[in-house]
């Protein structure tokens, strides 16, 4: 078996990592990536990956990481959240992205053998799936499918990453919008009386981070969408419970003037 060292706090230790067994095939299938592949197939990969636990701000790696010493692999959420993060010199965060369950993380670093373009740490009590790179290219000639997976997922990211830090022609109200509308589609919605309560938290630095405004900024804007359109809930903690999801979508498509 592979041996695993992540990189991490001793007071945040990793609460396990081991192989997925047979009985686990099923896990594979709750990845896109492989969600369309027959039985067999999946029983034919399932031999290459390992399973890994990780507590609450446990990091996973460090950003400038090198592959070559802690291993090259292609990480993939299983439950939890995963937060990919950048620092500044003087200790400033900026939140790249939240990865959630099915996604993918440290790909391209893993298969350029380049540093880690980022820092991941476990933004909830996380399981996780990770494959050496060395697995995941041969998997990929026997199976081209997983490569055109990969890619599509990756344009979808570069599409997010524009819907929602396009300054030029995209009020911050719809940017935050489409980042609350985009986490909808990707983990869905809870159905409550009140409205639909998105499934995963989105705290004020995250929004701030993804649209490139300040912390209290988000705070206002997210305030305007509460009292101004009437369209959400925001409650502790980060839940956002989405109260006139047509209203919502309408501020998401907004093109005035008018920026902040």
């Amino acid at each position: 078996m592979a041996v695993f060292h992540p990189v991490q706090p001793k007071d945040h230790p990793m609460l396990s990592s081991s192989s997925i067994s047979a009985a686990s095939c099923e896990r594979l299938r709750r990845i896109p990536l492989f969600a369309s592949f027959s039985e067999e197939v999946l029983a034919s990969l399932n031999s290459d990956f390992y399973e890994a636990n990780y507590l609450k701000e446990t990091v996973i790696f460090h950003e400038r990481d090198l592959p070559a010493a802690i291993g090259s692999k292609i990480y993939f959420v299983l439950n939890g959240c995963v937060k990919l993060v950048k620092y500044s010199s003087d200790g400033e965060s900026t939140i790249v992205r939240l990865c959630s369950p099915g996604e993918f993380f440290g790909a391209t670093a893993a298969l350029k053998s380049s540093p880690m373009p980022y820092s991941a740490e476990a933004f909830t009590d996380t399981q996780v799936l990770y494959i050496e790179k060395n697995r995941f290219l041969a998997a990929v000639q026997h199976h081209p499918d997983i490569a055109l997976g990969m890619l599509t997922a990756l344009g979808e990211l570069l599409w997010f990453g524009y819907e929602t830090h396009n300054q030029v022609v995209k009020k911050t109200e719809a940017r935050v919008s489409k980042i609350l509308l985009y986490h909808g589609r990707r983990e869905g919605f809870t159905t409550t009386p009140e409205g639909q309560m998105l499934n995963m938290r989105l705290p004020h630095d995250y929004i701030a981070s993804m649209t490139g405004i300040a912390y209290e900024e988000s705070v206002r804007i997210i305030s305007r969408l509460k009292k101004k359109y009437d369209c959400i809930q925001y409650l502790r903690g980060g839940k956002i419970l989405i109260t006139n999801m047509d209203k919502l979508n309408e501020v998401a498509q907004s093109e005035e003037s008018g920026y902040y």
